[in-house]
């Protein structure tokens, strides 16, 4: 059974990039407009990784996306590594992140080969799964 990513960026251009990025690992992915969006999918799909822009629109921002992903009912949900990415220049912005409970924090833009390499750090993938050259 290939990894499942939860997606939760309000660009649908950015998803559709990020799941370009990592074609070669063979990823499955579920995809969140929305931080609301994105806790619903957590309670009725198991995912392994979960990517989610610091920035969203609406009443929730990555950060509380990721404190409630880390109060979360489901031992396996509050488990689940989190990779927040933004394109925001403040410099708290990481500590903020890790404050919250962020696996990594990723500034925008990103290479193929670096997200690639972040993603493969959070998760167990074969070995006949390659890098993206």
């Amino acid at each position: 059974m290939k990894p499942t990513v939860l997606l939760v960026e309000d660009s649908n251009t950015i998803r559709h990039i990020t799941k370009i990025y990592l074609m070669k690992l063979k990823l499955g992915f579920l995809d969140a407009e929305r931080a609301e969006q994105g806790l619903r999918l957590l309670d009725t799909h198991p995912v392994d990784l979960i990517i989610a822009d610091f920035n969203m629109p609406g009443g929730m921002d990555g950060l509380e996306f990721v404190r409630q992903v880390r109060g979360h009912a489901l031992q396996q949900v509050r488990r689940v590594p989190i990779l927040l990415f933004t394109g925001g220049k403040a410099p708290d912005l990481q500590t903020k992140a890790h404050l919250a409970g962020v696996s990594e924090f990723v500034r925008k833009p990103i290479s193929i080969d670096a997200l690639t390499q972040v993603v493969r750090r959070h998760l167990v993938l074969p070995e006949d799964v390659e890098l993206v050259a």
